[in-house]
Formats: C-alpha cells, structure tokens, sequence
C-alpha cells in the first residue's frame, strides 16, 4: 500500500455554524476516523491552527490569504490505499465535503535510502 496526503481547504468556519451543526459534524468525523482506523487505512493527521507563516527566499509572510478560490488548508489526513483512485474514494466519502470543503489528494513519494 501507499500512503496519501489529503489536505482539507475550506470549509465552513466552526463560529458560523449552529452548536446542533458542529456536533453533527464532530459525529461524522468520528464514524469517518473510525472507519478509516477499523479498514487500517489511517496513518495520522490533524486540524491545524490558524495564523502561521510562509517562508521563501524572499523572505517571510503571514499566512496564504483565505479568500483565494481553494481556501485555505485546515487540516490534513495521511491514508494507506492501493491507488490514487482508492485514496480518492476515501476522501470522498469525509465530513469535509459536506461542510462545503475540497480534499487535494496526493501520493507520498517514498525517502530514496541514503
């Protein structure tokens, strides 16, 4: 198996949401994970914070805007799955879509030995 990265961007954010809406949701991340665990597909991953940096040559910025057409990155998933197109199926079927969320799925290319 390969492991991919899923990176979740955008979504709605908690605060513009219902306390009935975030628990929902907080139920379907559960049954997701606990899909992703029982199947051994779940490698690791968490929701990121808010406020961070970008660092380039040119030097060091805030955080990527979080208006451009992607939003921003939220949190990331790393999944073990045969294909591409099976890691896609299992992004498609998490809670992040239906909170209005897109999913990149990338494979992770393995460390060449040194």
């Amino acid at each position: 198996m390969k492991e991919y990265l899923l990176l979740l961007r955008g979504g709605i954010p908690v605060s513009k949401k219902t306390e009935a809406e975030n628990k929902a949701e907080m139920q379907a991340w559960g049954a997701y994970m606990g899909k992703l665990a029982q199947s051994g597909s779940f490698v690791g991953g968490l929701p990121l914070v808010s406020g961070g940096k970008v660092v380039s040559a040119s030097g060091t910025t805030t955080e990527p805007v979080t208006s451009s057409k992607e939003g921003i990155v939220g949190g990331y998933l790393i999944i073990k799955a045969d294909s591409l197109e099976s890691a896609t199926a299992l992004a498609k079927d998490c809670p992040h879509i239906t909170n209005e969320g897109n999913i990149e799925v990338r494979e992770i290319a393995p460390m060449p030995a040194m």
